[in-house]
């Protein structure tokens, strides 16, 4: 079993906020569009990482 420690926990936390950004951008409708410029994030970048809110132009914004 893996120990317990303030990175492990850092890190699980920064993952649920990035899944409740996402989830708030499901409810409005903007999922699939970059945060910066409105472009569609390509579908493959999403199975890659459900996360993400920027396009390949804006990626760097993380």
């Amino acid at each position: 079993m893996s120990e317990v420690t303030v990175e492990n926990v850092t890190a699980i936390e920064a993952t649920l906020n990035g899944v409740d950004r996402a989830l708030e951008r499901l409810r409005l409708g903007t999922y699939r569009t970059c945060a910066e410029c409105s472009a569609e994030i390509d579908e493959v970048d999403l199975v890659g990482d459900a996360l993400l809110a920027h396009c390949r132009d804006h990626r760097e914004l993380r």
